[in-house]
């Protein structure tokens, strides 16, 4: 929690500030007296809690108090903490020692991330900038009109609004999912109702199925070796089919012998050329890897060998002068037989219209199961896309679900605290949010501008009870337009609470009496004309007397 504050260019009396466990109170005076550094001081709260608009929201303190240096302590678990933050050098912090010596330099993030540690909110999706800049309500930010409280400003959507209470209330994880599952099917959410879907026709993939298992089947009974077959497709008689088979089987039988009698007469001419190899050369040859082989006993048995192909060599002449003959006569009786073949025209048009037939149905059936192939492919991404959007509509269901308990949760605590605030004499201010993320924030029955900002304040503080928001702020332009009797029960509910809760107020004495006292008691600060935080107002004409 925030200790102290301390500052040289403060005015004597306000150079150090302490502060309280619960409600803290910046006071002004009876009159109500205006620029005498109230929001100013809540604004180097928030400046303290790492936010930046201290410097770039009063400009005219530059000019008039030039640059300065706030310092400041927070404990956590009993453990001091010290830090200092310059407005020359607002994006750094300076950790330090009691009496404010250099210990290390913080960047601003670092520095939330070690608030954001210590107060143990424990939301990875927030930042600590992301909770306190809409529940710390200072005069000159947008967050303070009444009836938009949980917009951080009147211009930001709804759905935003939204998803920043799932993060508050731990949902960040169905956030996620949905974005990932919205990039999956490129389109938002909201848009996948009004979607046109494309249906594949799973009865066209059946039929091309079984049209090509048709194709097929012809494809192959074309190309059967079968010339029967062939013929009783392209309806010839079966006299010529007779007829043509028993040419083809002499033709068969012709080339079977004559290429039996051509192994004969090839086997004849490669004995006789391998009798005249040259074996002399082989020996000597022989002889130098072996120097005490008999070479003269190899020589006389090739010699043997030598004359017995010689007398051989007869029989061979005449073997092959009569193979010859018969093989020329062979290959005349082949040429004729295929002369005859072809002549008949059988063949040659049974192989062009088989082959025609045969191309025509690849085709087909190439084109089918393309065709199919593309169906197929595109039943398998409607399928994934199907069960992507469905998963998409589970998410956010449960999205839905989890809204409908926040809104529960927040509705619920609201009505708590409006029953103490109103002494269960008005009705509780109501939250409703859409599925589709659109905000409706009311009381029933009631529409004064003074339940509307104590409505708005009974939000903050449900929220502050159920949430691990570290503090709220609320300037006096929200509280003073609350019913004294109202104002009276929301400052008990203040001080009850374990957080820290910071409000500026003035004309303490026209509350109620128990009012009255809270501020009294809770006034960390109190300001008023001659009295101002930085010893004087710029703002008003100095006399001259």
């Amino acid at each position: 929690m925030l200790k102290e504050i301390k500052c040289d260019k403060f005015a004597p009396d306000h150079h150090t500030i302490y502060f309280n466990s619960g409600l803290n109170t910046v006071l002004g005076s009876t009159g109500g007296s205006n620029a005498i550094g109230k929001s100013t001081f809540l604004w180097i709260i928030d400046y303290v809690f790492g936010g930046e608009s201290y410097c770039s929201l009063t400009g005219d303190i530059k000019k008039e108090i030039g640059s300065h240096t706030i310092y400041f302590k927070f404990e956590f678990d009993g453990q001091p903490y010290y830090f200092y933050r310059s407005t020359d050098d607002p994006k750094n912090v300076y950790q330090s020692d009691k009496e404010h010596h250099f210990i290390a330099k913080l960047s601003l993030e670092d520095y939330r991330r070690f608030l954001f540690q210590e107060y143990k909110i424990s939301l990875p999706a927030l930042s600590f900038s992301d909770i306190t800049e809409r529940f710390f309500r200072i005069y000159g930010r947008e967050n303070t009109l009444e009836k938009y409280p949980l917009l951080v400003k009147p211009r930001e959507q709804d759905e935003k609004a939204v998803d920043f209470l799932l993060k508050l209330f731990g949902h960040y994880k169905i956030l996620i999912s949905i974005k990932s599952m919205e990039e999956e099917l490129g389109i938002k959410a909201s848009q996948l109702k009004n979607r046109q879907r494309h249906r594949v026709d799973i009865e066209k993939i059946e039929s091309n199925k079984k049209a090509i298992e048709s194709l097929k089947k012809r494809l192959q009974k074309l190309m059967k070796n079968s010339e029967e077959a062939q013929l009783a497709i392209f309806g010839f008689d079966t006299q010529t089919f007779e007829r043509i088979s028993a040419v083809q089987r002499d033709l068969n039988s012709f080339i079977r012998k004559r290429n039996r009698l051509q192994s004969e007469l090839n086997a004849i001419l490669s004995n006789i050329l391998d009798s005249k190899t040259n074996t002399e050369s082989e020996f000597n040859s022989l002889a130098n890897f072996f120097p005490n082989a008999n070479i003269k006993a190899f020589a006389e048995i090739e010699h043997f060998h030598v004359r017995i192909r010689e007398i051989l060599g007869e029989e061979m002449d005449q073997e092959i002068n009569r193979l010859q003959p018969l093989i020329q006569e062979y290959d005349k009786e082949i040429n004729r037989l295929n002369r005859k073949i072809e002549e008949s025209g059988i063949a040659k048009e049974m192989s062009e219209r088989v082959l025609s037939q045969c191309i025509n149905v690849s085709k087909s059936i190439d084109r089918l199961e393309e065709e199919t192939s593309e169906l197929v492919h595109q039943k398998e991404l409607q399928d994934a896309r199907a069960e992507a959007e469905q998963k998409l509509e589970k998410l956010l269901l449960q999205q839905s679900e989890k809204i409908g308990e926040i809104q529960d949760d927040i509705n619920s605590r609201m009505e708590l605290i409006n029953r103490v605030v109103t002494e269960k004499q008005e009705t509780a201010p109501l939250l409703y949010i859409s599925p589709q993320k659109d905000i409706i924030f009311e009381t029933p029955g009631n529409t004064s501008e003074g339940t509307a900002f104590k409505s708005l304040v009974v939000y903050d503080l449900s929220i502050l009870e159920l949430r691990p928001v570290p503090a709220i702020i609320h300037d006096s332009n929200i509280l003073k337009r609350i019913e004294d009797v109202h104002l009276e029960h929301l400052l008990e509910r203040y001080q009850s609470t374990k957080r820290q809760v910071f409000i500026a107020f003035d004309k303490a004495d026209s509350t109620t009496e128990n009012a009255h006292r809270i501020l009294e008691e809770t006034a960390i600060l109190r300001l008023s004309d001659g009295n101002e935080l930085f010893g004087r107002s710029w703002s008003k004409y100095e006399s001259n007397d």
